[in-house]
């Protein structure tokens, strides 16, 4: 009985054994084996796998291809940063340069960057600028004019463009006691529009007027100067004055002068001005004693100095 017993132990004992045998060999020649499919070349499919298990990029030609492809990617992105770090300038200036109230007109057709004010013919230059990219919008002061401004680029294509000599820069302004004037007669004058603008709910005389503005900014009698000064220097400057000569001038320089807008300026189509004063007439009526023109010298005295109006008296 304890030899059987004995027989049987030995014979579990033998399978485990030749069991465990077994499963090595079948274990060895799996590690000698390829886990891919096999191809024409074994050292093919080995370096193939070992490249898929190395990276989570597709597979390409060579490994080496997709380090070098990652590198050109991080020198791109430093070079942009470079390139923009070249460029000097303030926050406080760019923060001025996208404007306030007015943010310059981009208009990269013809490589131009138009500052504007109002009361100084925006109608007339929105709607000419609108012309030449062949924008066909009735709006005008809003986001749904089509124009693209300045404050749409981020910080450091503004730089480069205002740095740039290859885009020209021009500004178009109203000599400041007209301009105010006319300020006047289509806003300051009215109780509901100084309610609204300045909380002032009455209606007030000019002088009054001049006295308000001192404290309640707003573009329509903020200043013309909206860029740093030195810009200015660059810049072509027009004048109210000279407004068809400065328009010829102007798209000559930047290639947009042609038989449409010189068909358009002669025609009556332009000619949308609701907000039209005639304050040119008007002024020896407002400005009639020096203290009132005075007080205009003083608050916008950027505006003689860097676009050289004249500092004398109404006669």
């Amino acid at each position: 009985m304890e030899l059987k017993r004995f027989k049987l132990i030995l014979m579990v004992v033998m399978a485990f054994i030749w069991l465990y045998l077994l499963m090595q060999m079948f274990s060895d020649d799996l590690n000698k084996r390829p886990l891919l499919p096999r191809t024409r070349h074994q050292s093919d499919i080995l370096q193939t796998r070992n490249i898929t298990n190395q990276t989570l990029f597709p597979r390409t030609r060579n490994q080496s291809d997709i380090r070098i492809s990652n590198k050109n990617t991080k020198f791109r992105m430093t070079q942009s940063n470079d390139n923009c770090s070249h460029y000097n300038m303030s926050k406080q200036n760019i923060k001025q340069l996208k404007g306030r109230w007015s943010s310059p007109i981009v208009v990269s057709k013809y490589k131009l960057i138009f500052f504007w004010s109002e009361k100084s013919a925006c109608t007339y230059w929105k709607r000419l600028l609108q012309l030449i990219q062949g924008i066909n919008k009735t709006a005008l002061h809003n986001a749904r004019s089509g124009l693209t401004t300045l404050k749409m680029f981020n910080d450091c294509n503004i730089t480069a463009m205002m740095q740039s000599n290859q885009w020209v820069k021009a500004a178009f302004v109203r000599e400041p006691r007209e301009r105010i004037l006319s300020s006047y007669l289509d806003k300051g004058q009215y109780k509901h529009v100084m309610n609204e603008l300045c909380r002032i709910n009455r209606q007030v005389s000019f002088y009054e007027f001049l006295e308000i503005i001192k404290r309640c900014k707003e573009g329509h009698w903020g200043q013309q100067v909206r860029a740093p000064k030195h810009f200015y220097k660059q810049m072509m400057i027009g004048k109210f004055s000279e407004i068809s000569s400065f328009t010829e001038r102007l798209l000559k320089r930047i290639g947009a002068w042609n038989e449409t807008v010189v068909y358009w300026i002669t025609s009556s189509k332009h000619i949308y001005q609701p907000h039209s004063t005639n304050a040119k007439s008007k002024l020896l009526t407002y400005y009639n004693n020096t203290k009132s023109q005075d007080l205009i010298f003083d608050l916008f005295s950027d505006d003689y100095n860097v676009f050289g109006f004249e500092k004398t008296y109404f006669k």
